[in-house]
């Protein structure tokens, strides 16, 4: 079920991207190629197709922009730039992945050997990008090879500062060295790389994706709506895109925002999948962002849910991937949890996930943990699921995500909490509270994440909550205030903290 009726506000952040809120079927070619300016020397085909490619790599829109290199490359077999631009969209920095053995067998294609490589370009401009990219694909840890990979761009930006791709590259790959979450200083170092470009080139997708991620946490968030206010407009046909604007709105607290972008990035994804055979999709990142702006305004998301726990047991049918389990069942449970902690409308269980589908199975155990507060019983059930699916996540998440420092971070913090709701089900209030408090601290501790909490419920909300149905108002207030921290614009914190008196 899709939402496809905007409400008033919206409609009026529609208006901000009327390409996209206008056009009902879009050619698909608004990505920002028109703002592309890098100089190439290649065939007019080539260089056509590598623009493309370069703005939907800008767009992070991976397997397009990979397509669009390829055509690059048979229209010019020794394109060099064709076959740097195919082997980044294998590098994900902001989402802590990266093929490299993808990426060097695109090098290979051009050359056997570096040197072999290096024999092809055809300025000395070409050969510092690829000099860049041996470097990031290089020898030694992904760590080492992102920060000599960001030396390398610093040096092809400084050799000519008015390069604006070299200026977004090397923003990007500043971000991409904040290891294991968010580092304030260096995403602050990034956007002030990035502020000079927007300044010359404010249309460029590039600087303002990148000046989006810089800014997107409560505290700088303001500064990163002129480039939300811009990037929409610039590629109306990049799903992404769309939803890079809500970073800013979610930070924000800005919920009717975050929906209609959100509702229009479906839309792209959803026009996409139809053009290629296939149906629309209520489950995936857009979607999850989606249901916590709905829920965050007290709307109805169940459509969504319901139709998402369709497509989640489609996927269980047909096998896991990996035992993770990426896909439709994860999304389910992130989104059917969310539910379950605003509207106590939780999920039944989802038949057959077998021993795969980990991801999904311990978001739906911590859910289920939730869910039983007060059953001394199914909690500790939920919980020895919960602890034992953990074990599972960490011995295969560095086999499948080795460069992800974060998530089971984020698990532990759920096992705390239902370890800390135990405790109070089992009616130890005060060591229960101390537990709260010792879990609700800890997230807190954590680097920032963008976008909704990593966690269904902020312990922090739970902790105001369990203070306030003691009377322990003053406390409860205090507890909700840190939860806003934590979550800006949270329905049931806000809510909590005017029922403790606090607004």
């Amino acid at each position: 079920m899709k939402i496809l009726k905007l409400t008033l506000a919206a409609a009026c952040i529609a208006t901000a991207a009327p390409a996209a809120a206008e056009t009902v079927e879009p050619r698909g070619d608004g990505v920002g190629t028109e703002y592309m300016v890098l100089e190439v020397e290649a065939d007019e085909e080539a260089k056509a197709h590598f623009l493309r490619g370069l703005a939907l790599l800008h767009n992070f829109e991976y397997r397009r922009a990979a397509t669009a290199f390829e055509s690059a490359q048979k229209a010019d077999p020794d394109f060099v730039m064709a076959y740097w631009g195919e082997a980044m969209t294998y590098n994900h920095p902001l989402w802590q992945e990266q093929d490299r053995d993808a990426a060097l067998a695109v090098l290979a294609r051009l050359g056997a050997t570096p040197e072999a490589r290096q024999a092809k370009v055809r300025s000395p401009r070409e050969a510092m990008w690829l000099n860049a990219i041996e470097t990031l694909y290089g020898e030694g840890t992904k760590e080492e090879r992102d920060h000599l990979y960001l030396a390398r761009m610093r040096a092809l930006f400084e050799a000519d500062p008015s390069d604006i791709d070299a200026r977004a590259f090397t923003g990007l790959a500043i971000l991409g060295t904040s290891h294991g979450g968010r580092q304030i200083p260096i995403y602050m170092e990034a956007a002030g790389l990035l502020e000079p470009g927007f300044m010359t080139n404010e249309m460029h997708p590039g600087i303002l994706h990148y000046l989006i991620h810089s800014y997107d946490d409560p505290v700088h968030a303001p500064l990163g709506k002129r480039a939300a206010e811009r990037y929409a407009k610039v590629a109306p046909d990049a799903g992404h895109a769309q939803h890079m604007i809500s970073h800013i709105f979610h930070a924000l607290g800005d919920w009717e925002a975050s929906e209609a972008a959100n509702v229009l990035a479906d839309a792209v994804v959803d026009r996409q999948r139809a053009a290629a055979g296939r149906d629309p999709s209520d489950c995936g990142h857009y979607n999850e962002w989606l249901v916590y702006a709905l829920l965050q305004q007290g709307k109805d998301a169940s459509g969504i849910v319901s139709a998402c726990r369709k497509q989640a047991e489609a996927q269980i049918a047909q096998g896991a991937d990996n035992r993770l389990g990426w896909g439709a069942s994860s999304s389910y449970a992130v989104i059917s949890t969310w539910q379950g902690v605003d509207t106590g409308n939780w999920p039944d269980p989802l038949a057959g996930t077998g021993d795969g589908f980990i991801l999904a199975r311990t978001k739906l155990a911590h859910g289920r943990a939730l869910a039983s507060f007060g059953n001394e019983t199914e909690v500790e059930a939920a919980l020895s699921d919960l602890k034992s699916l953990a074990a599972d996540y960490a011995e295969i998440l560095p086999q499948v995500e080795p460069d992800n420092r974060t998530s089971i971070n984020w698990l532990d913090r759920a096992v705390a909490q239902a370890e800390a709701v135990l405790t109070l089900s089992n009616g130890d209030v005060d060591a229960g509270l101390a537990m709260l408090r010792a879990a609700a601290e800890a997230e807190m501790a954590l680097p920032k994440a963008f976008g909704p909490p990593r966690i269904a419920k902020p312990s922090y909300e739970l902790l105001g909550e369990q203070l306030l149905a003691l009377g322990r108002k003053e406390e409860a207030a205090e507890a909700f205030r840190r939860s806003l921290e934590f979550a800006p614009g949270r329905r049931l914190s806000l809510a909590g903290l005017e029922a403790a008196g606090g607004l």
